[in-house]
């Protein structure tokens, strides 16, 4: 993650799961690179049954910790790689108001929302279907965990891989290491248990109508911009697609 932030250079955070199935997760969340941050070094000492980690590369909102990953309700976290552009129109009634300004929370409220604990791959199928059917987007890849187990998703223009380690299972958006890591496809959802660490389950989510249907596009404007000058951009496209301003 050091080498990702390099270029991933917008803020990082880390929710922790510890002990119990169920229970609410340390969360931790900073604007800043996580290789200039030494809070990072001293997170990753950080021992846990289940980890949500992520480096930001910020193209809706500022920099600020309200608008770093991952968003954390509850025994809930969510992380989110992709721009939804469209993300307003996930603000309907009932949608918790977003504390920050990008369109990752604005999809993880959407989520939630709606969500049955009891069920919670038909609660996902639910939002991704009605997310393509509101927002042209990059990517919906995910990570969302409730306390139990992590579930990951991929659908768009980034990559998502896993691996399989004695006692461990890791999932990410690139090969991490020199292993034998496995590539997701598409409308491919991950469920890793940490009760089962031989591999994941693997199912598609919505199917290949659904799929047809996704407006997926790249967004090259301020694609080689870094830092605070990445910063500003994305907060003024957050506030040009209808974002509340930040402070």
């Amino acid at each position: 993650m050091i080498r990702q932030s390099e270029k991933h250079d917008s803020g990082w955070g880390m929710a922790v799961y510890r002990r119990a199935e169920g229970e609410s997760p340390s969360c931790m969340r900073f604007p800043q690179a996580a290789y200039e941050d030494l809070s990072f070094r001293t997170a990753t000492d950080s021992r846990g049954r289940i980890f949500n980690a992520h480096v930001r590369r910020a193209t809706m909102g500022g920099l600020t910790a309200e608008n770093t990953h991952p968003f954390c309700l509850g025994n809930y976290s969510f992380s989110h790689n992709g721009t939804v552009l469209n993300f307003a129109r996930l603000l309907e009634d009932g949608v918790r108001e977003p504390a920050g300004q990008t369109d990752s929370e604005h999809l993880f409220n959407f989520l939630m929302r709606d969500f049955d604990p009891g069920d919670v791959v038909t609660s996902l199928r639910r939002c991704v279907e009605r997310t393509i059917d509101r927002s042209t987007f990059s990517g919906l890849n995910f990570l969302f965990t409730d306390g139990e187990r992590l579930y990951a998703y991929r659908l768009g223009l980034f990559e998502l891989h896993w691996l399989a380690r004695p006692g461990q299972l890791l999932v990410a958006s690139e090969r991490l290491t020199e292993e034998p890591w496995h590539s997701v496809q598409q409308d491919v959802l991950l469920v890793l248990d940490p009760q089962d660490v031989e591999e994941p389950h693997a199912e598609r989510l919505v199917g290949d109508e659904v799929v047809s249907r996704a407006d997926i596009q790249e967004f090259k404007d301020g694609k080689a911009l870094q830092g605070a000058e990445r910063g500003r951009f994305a907060a003024q496209r957050a506030a040009r697609m209808g974002a509340p301003a930040a402070g």
